[in-house]
């Protein structure tokens, strides 16, 4: 992740700042500082959830300039817009971050995760992207909404039952779910 080396260069403060905050998140880690670990959004309140939003662009742009050696290995910058993978960059910075920055990293973690984490994750890229992996790619957004997948995941495709009380609205509700909070993190 570039960052200034110099705090008297234009945002060289912020950046340091970002860091430091950055630190007492990755400090999580390890479980020895106390809060619920920071790779899941819902356990960030806003500000640091906005802060892992900025790291994690930083992450992206350097991910794509160093590891990603395939089309198919790069990370578009749509990627807010597309919840499976937005739910695991987290998880890939701070593994990262594990293997590299925290105080128990060692080079046998910085080896494991060249060897098993990252090429996992790359193996799965395209699928966290949907079908339109290869147009967002490009630069251009492609919904991912597949009909036959909505179909496939709804709830009560009969319609509402005497136990669940469950319609059409709940059933849009329910595909829509995230299990984080992107509020304030979406672009």
């Amino acid at each position: 992740m570039s960052t200034p080396t110099d705090d008297n260069e234009p945002g060289g403060q912020d950046r340091r700042e970002q860091r430091d905050q950055l630190r007492q998140l990755g400090a999580r880690i390890g479980g020895k500082t106390p809060g619920p670990p920071p790779w899941a959004w819902p356990n960030l309140n806003p500000s640091e959830a906005a802060l892992t939003d900025a790291a994690l662009d930083d992450f992206v742009e350097t991910y794509n300039r160093i590891h990603a050696t395939a089309v198919e290995e790069v990370i578009p910058q749509c990627w807010r817009r597309h919840p499976p993978l937005a739910q695991q960059l987290p998880i890939q910075l701070w593994a990262w971050w594990a293997s590299h920055i925290a105080a128990t990293a060692t080079v046998a973690t910085a080896v494991d995760y060249y060897a098993k984490t990252l090429p996992d994750f790359q193996g799965r890229l395209s699928k966290l992207l949907g079908k339109g992996a290869a147009t967002c790619r490009k630069g251009t957004h492609a919904g991912t909404t597949d009909p036959e997948l909505i179909k496939a995941t709804s709830f009560d495709p009969l319609g509402p039952t005497e136990i669940t009380h469950r319609g059409e609205v709940t059933r849009r509700t329910l595909r829509q779910i995230d299990f984080g909070t992107f509020e304030g993190v979406a672009g």
